[in-house]
């Protein structure tokens, strides 16, 4: 283990949030009033106060079928108000929620349960895996509504289990620094400090706002900031199950949406839309879960006059390190780190370089994780006995301390000895106007030692490309060659799977 020397020069350590919420997340509803509108989905709506009941009687139900306290539940459904009510239950009784991929296959979901040793999976009204194929996977399997049917009003129900801060609450699948599949373990406290953290930022969300719950649940991102930091400050939720952008106007249009969270395809798609009625009405517009390409950032500016901030963050950190809310934008930056988060900038032996050069980015805060779950070996790689957890990410501060990402250290593309960082082309290539999504990856290259390589969406005009990449990259940067598809391997969250590519 090598443990970061961090100067101040370098690094924010201000402990000024106060945490103050109960320890157990199941709490987060209850102090809201009653009539208030907490999720609304579809033609369904459900306040504060049904959704206490709901959340209630089915903690009665998981009780009476043996869910206690460290029981991991695995939770396959879609932004649907099931979601909600069975990961609030679960967590009420000091279980654990494992959210799951609804579009997995059932092969996919009994990998996912044995890695997280799932007692139970509960499916919800969106997913691809039906029942009688869920009996596949190798645990019971049971549909959230037939659990709320068998709510009781008259069954009493159990009180809220208290929990200490390191009790595990949400096991996460993710594919770590390592690539592999690994199941990181976050506890109550390292997710209910960043919903302390963010409403003690400038403008946080409160009992006024709308927002589009449009990110997967099974995301970090989805997962702690929209779904429970908004219901924890007690907004109203809007539940768009999947993705679409038309629908997702609509849903703007319809109910009032005032703050709009999204990984950079969605922000794309919203920029080209074209509908000025609604976002130019937006009071937040938040893009995290990979870099926004600045001619995004631009035109939404231009078209909306509305000013996109990005955040920073991991799975690992549960995931706020930065956030560029409450600060000046500066649209290539992630922002600036958190009060309560410590950042450095590091070298491989874990010493701060100097202020403007590039360093992985190492982080300790009360967000980061427990460790991935049965892997001790992966835990102590990345995360070292005093808390710094190293991130695999490459990133700079500028003079004012806005951090800017650069890229993963393991896509790093070495050319003739010189880094080339994936990430850097991308940008240049969504530049140019007719690419609707690109994937850059080094390949093997018996003069060079590796090349670059681009697929790229949107246009096949070789021409074009390469008289464009050569006003902005150095020429060791440049593409060797081009690969041209209709479609990019992309995940939900608008990560390029670039070892679909590779």
């Amino acid at each position: 283990e090598v443990a970061p020397v961090v100067s101040d020069r370098r690094s924010t350590l201000v402990c000024r949030v106060s945490y103050s919420a109960p320890v157990n997340l199941a709490r987060i509803i209850e102090d809201h009033p009653s009539d208030a509108v907490a999720v609304i989905d579809g033609e369904d709506t459900l306040t504060y106060g049904a959704l206490r009941d709901a959340v209630g009687g089915l903690r009665a139900v998981l009780a009476s079928d043996g869910v206690e306290a460290g029981t991991p539940v695995g939770v396959a459904a879609g932004n649907e108000a099931q979601f909600a009510i069975v990961s609030l239950a679960v967590l009420g009784l000091g279980a654990i929620v494992m959210p799951l991929n609804p579009t997995s296959t059932a092969h996919e979901l009994a990998q996912k349960a044995s890695a997280g040793h799932i007692a139970l999976v509960v499916l919800g009204e969106e997913t691809r895996v039906d029942e009688e194929a869920a009996g596949t996977i190798g645990v019971p399997v049971v549909s959230a509504a037939d659990l709320l049917a068998r709510i009781d009003p008259a069954q009493e129900v159990p009180e809220i289990v208290d929990c200490a801060d390191d009790d595990s609450a949400f096991y996460m699948a993710t594919s770590g620094v390592t690539g592999s599949p690994k199941v990181a373990v976050l506890s109550h406290h390292n997710l209910g400090w960043v919903h302390e953290a963010l409403l003690q930022e400038a403008d946080p969300i409160g009992p006024d706002d709308v927002l589009l719950a449009a990110l997967p649940f099974a995301h970090i991102f989805g997962l702690n900031v929209v779904l429970l930091a908004g219901l924890r400050a007690g907004s109203t939720l809007v539940m768009q199950r999947r993705f679409d952008a038309d629908e997702s106007l609509e849903l703007m249009r319809r109910y009032g949406i005032t703050t709009l969270s999204g990984a950079p395809p969605m922000w794309r798609r919203w920029a080209m839309s074209g509908a000025d009625d609604v976002l130019s009405q937006l009071d937040r517009a938040v893009s995290g879960a990979a870099a926004l390409p600045l001619s995004v950032y631009e035109e939404f500016r231009d078209r909306y006059g509305v000013e996109i901030t990005q955040g920073y963050g991991l799975t690992e950190t549960a995931p706020l390190v930065t956030m560029g809310r409450g600060h000046d934008v500066r649209p290539a930056s992630v922002g600036k780190v958190v009060d309560g988060v410590q950042v450095a900038l590091v070298d491989p032996e874990g010493r701060p370089v100097d202020l403007g050069d590039q360093g992985e980015i190492v982080i300790r805060s009360p967000g980061v994780f427990q460790g991935y779950l049965d892997d001790p070996d992966t835990t102590h790689s990345v995360l070292t006995d005093d808390g710094w957890f190293w991130s695999g990410d490459v990133g700079i501060f500028d003079d004012d301390g806005y951090l800017y990402l650069v890229d993963r250290i393991k896509d790093l593309i070495i050319v003739s000895g010189f880094n080339v960082y994936p990430a850097e082309v991308e940008d240049v290539l969504l530049r140019h106007p007719d690419v609707t999504g690109a994937i850059v990856v080094g390949e093997a290259d018996v003069n060079s030692g590796e090349t670059v390589v681009a697929h790229v969406s949107g246009t096949r005009d070789e021409e074009s490309l390469r008289a464009h990449v050569a006003q902005y990259l150095s020429r060791y940067k440049l593409p060797t060659r081009y690969e041209f598809v209709d479609e990019l391997p992309m995940a939900p969250t608008g990560k390029a799977i670039r070892r679909a590519v590779r």
